[in-house]
């Protein structure tokens, strides 16, 4: 692997209540993630995503397997990587504007006070939040706390950002404005992004590739699939897109029938694990389909 993110054979196991054994919620975990790419993870509750993620963060140690960040071993947490959790994780004591500050001397302690409050500033414009940037969390809305997040994330500029679910919580109209924020921000900056998502249709908006899980226990990533969409995308424009519903049905049919039909088969020895992940363009796919009919 040449990534500038390598994850290679990663597995996690926690050992049974009363010592009988051990169960393993994934193993032989193998991808990369180039600079500036943005990858998506999905699948079923239980196959260890939100894991990998503390994995990747240094946030929890593998049982076996090997991560690497620009040639470099992941052994524990490190400011170079970036974490947007389900919920905001916001110090309720601190303003939106000093929960930023805050991350960004811990980074960047050379950095004075003025040029740490300028740029403190600058993402909270970037995720239109100038108005309230000193308010506490407890004077904003759901929305609002995630886009400090958001900007609290991005202001340190990690190497990898990392994200975990980070809109589940939030109204449709609300997640569709951070979500557009978001992408913004991405092309802005080039951020290179692992982001754990149960939504086909964001997914498909954000990533230039989406990693598909197979149900666990013992789940491995059996799928890398290219989301061959022009960037910047609009979910207006989008669903035109000829390539976006070839996707999209291929997402859908993996997570209701093959994520369970493939574990069944790993499980009884019918499939290798040098077999994954199978990189697949479902819009090539569909185009062979069509043609096979004509």
């Amino acid at each position: 692997m040449s990534g500038f993110l390598t994850v290679e054979n990663l597995a996690k196991r926690y050992p049974l209540k009363g010592g009988k054994g051990e169960v393993t919620i994934y193993q032989n975990i193998n991808f990369e993630i180039q600079k500036g790419e943005f990858v998506c993870v999905i699948g079923h509750s239980g196959c260890g995503k939100s894991t990998i993620l503390n994995n990747l963060a240094g946030l929890d140690a593998a049982s076996d397997g090997i991560i690497k960040m620009d040639n470099k071993v992941v052994s524990g947490p490190s400011i170079e990587r970036g974490v947007i959790f389900q919920n905001h994780s916001l110090l309720p004591w601190l303003t939106a504007y000093k929960n930023i500050t805050l991350a960004i001397s811990c980074k960047s302690p050379e950095m004075s006070k003025k040029q740490v409050g300028e740029k403190a500033e600058y993402f909270l414009e970037m995720v239109g939040l100038e108005e309230a940037m000193h308010k506490k969390p407890s004077e904003l809305s759901g929305g609002m706390k995630q886009r400090v997040g958001i900007a609290r994330a991005f202001s340190i500029e990690p190497s990898l950002l990392l994200m975990d679910e980070p809109f589940g919580a939030l109204d449709a109209l609300t997640r569709g404005k951070i979500q557009d924020k978001l992408i913004e921000i991405c092309q802005k900056t080039q951020q290179t992004t692992f982001m754990i998502t149960h939504d086909v249709d964001e997914a498909i908006l954000l990533s230039d590739r989406i990693l598909l899980m197979s149900d666990g226990p013992s789940a491995r990533i059996v799928e890398s699939v290219k989301v061959d969409i022009p960037q910047p995308r609009e979910r207006a424009t989008i669903i035109k897109h000829p390539a976006y519903y070839a996707i999209r049905n291929h997402l859908i049919e993996f997570l209701v029938k093959r994520s369970a039909t493939i574990a069944e088969q790993l499980k009884l020895g019918f499939l290798e694990d040098v077999e994954f992940p199978v990189n697949v363009d479902p819009y090539v796919l569909s185009l062979q389909t069509e043609q096979i009919k004509l």
